[in-house]
């Protein structure tokens, strides 16, 4: 029986991971924000799957999830971490609020960094491995969600350094990328663009049309976007084959855009971003 934490495991692909794993028949420990969260998506688990109490934006929040899985562990190693936990804000780069995208790249990008950080030398004690959920969005970008998109063009980078800097431990570090799938992050990110909308500002009146047709697109990911499920099997496969990939590009359109989009003049592409953004 292998042992893995998941962060941002109270819903969507967090949830469904966790849920897979423990299926499997793996000790999984699954970060949730507050003690509350995750009862309802986490309850068809067995009784080996622990919730732990995890805010990756909280340093004494992360010793304490570390500590309380050391001791359940017992002076066995981590077998895998998954750096799942993220939020998406949504907007004009002119209009963002700059806190908003502080707190975008605090979760996203510094949250992560530090749960690896503090987990990685029980990672070390088992030859683990480090799973960073990313995104096509850390590869491609466009209009609206520019902050989401640089969280996790930052964690590719992070990513990819990483990989190289534990590779010699054997410590395989790898991006799961997926497109859109359907899970909570799209309907909170509506809430916030409505919180922007709604603001006032006479400088929103220039983009309020393109907004709407994007809201409209995160609507629909929220509604139709692929099964979080999707993603959950590629993170148990990164987890448990022998020597799993760099990159796991989840959903066909996510493999299609990342294939053509170096083939595309950027010029060409903004066009087709006025007409077609989507997160």
């Amino acid at each position: 029986m292998s042992s893995f934490l998941i962060t941002g495991a109270s819903s969507g692909i967090g949830a469904a991971t966790a849920l897979a794993l423990d299926a499997a028949g793996h000790q999984v420990f699954a970060g949730v924000e507050d003690p509350g969260d995750g009862r309802q998506a986490l309850s068809s688990a067995s009784p080996r799957l622990r919730r732990v109490v995890l805010d990756v934006t909280s340093t004494a929040s992360i010793d304490a999830a570390v500590q309380e899985i050391t001791t359940q562990l017992a002076g066995q190693g981590l077998d895998g971490v998954v750096g799942n936990a993220g939020i998406a804000v949504a907007g004009p780069i002119e209009l963002l609020p700059l806190d908003d995208l502080r707190r975008q790249l605090e979760v996203n990008v510094i949250g992560q960094v530090a749960v690896t950080q503090a987990t990685l030398p029980l990672i070390r004690r088992a030859s683990g491995r480090v799973i960073l959920v990313s995104s096509i969005g850390g590869r491609v970008a466009s209009q609206f969600a520019g902050a989401y998109y640089a969280s996790k063009h930052a964690l590719e980078a992070i990513g990819d350094a990483l990989r190289e800097e534990l590779d010699p431990e054997g410590i395989a570090v790898v991006l799961i990328e997926p497109s859109v799938i359907s899970t909570p992050i799209w309907a909170k990110a509506i809430t916030s663009l409505d919180d922007l909308m709604a603001s006032g500002s006479p400088q929103l009146e220039r983009y309020r049309d393109r907004l709407l047709a994007f809201r409209e697109s995160l609507r629909s990911a929220d509604a139709h976007g692929k099964s979080p499920q999707a993603v959950a099997d590629a993170i148990e496969q990164a987890l448990t084959v022998e020597r799993p990939d760099a990159r796991y590009v989840v959903g066909g359109a996510g493999k299609v855009l990342t294939a053509l989009r170096p083939l595309v003049p950027d010029r060409l592409a903004d066009k087709l971003a006025e007409h077609t953004a989507k997160p």
